[in-house]
């Protein structure tokens, strides 16, 4: 796992919820700017639900991911990261 794919981990919420609740993986691809905006998200892998697929579509657009660091080279690039939906 690469730095920067760490870093997108601890960034993106866990959406903590009841463990009554079900949890589904969404693995999506986010292009983030230097500054750590998401530019676009695209969907690499469903949960199978359309639905849950378009939350995590909309709750990751409006994320903030660490900027790029002096020196780093993953900016402007696409990163996959596995985002959990409770429901």
């Amino acid at each position: 796992m690469s730095l920067i794919e760490k870093l997108l981990a601890k960034a993106a919420p866990s959406n903590a919820a009841p463990a009554a609740a079900q949890a589904v993986k969404v693995l999506v691809r986010v292009y983030l700017d230097s500054a750590g905006h998401v530019t676009d998200v695209a969907i690499r892998k469903s949960c199978g639900d359309p639905a849950l697929d378009a939350r995590a579509q909309r709750e990751i657009a409006v994320m903030r991911f660490p900027g790029k660091s002096r020196g780093a080279k993953t900016s402007h690039n696409w990163h996959d990261l596995t985002y959990t939906i409770h429901q």
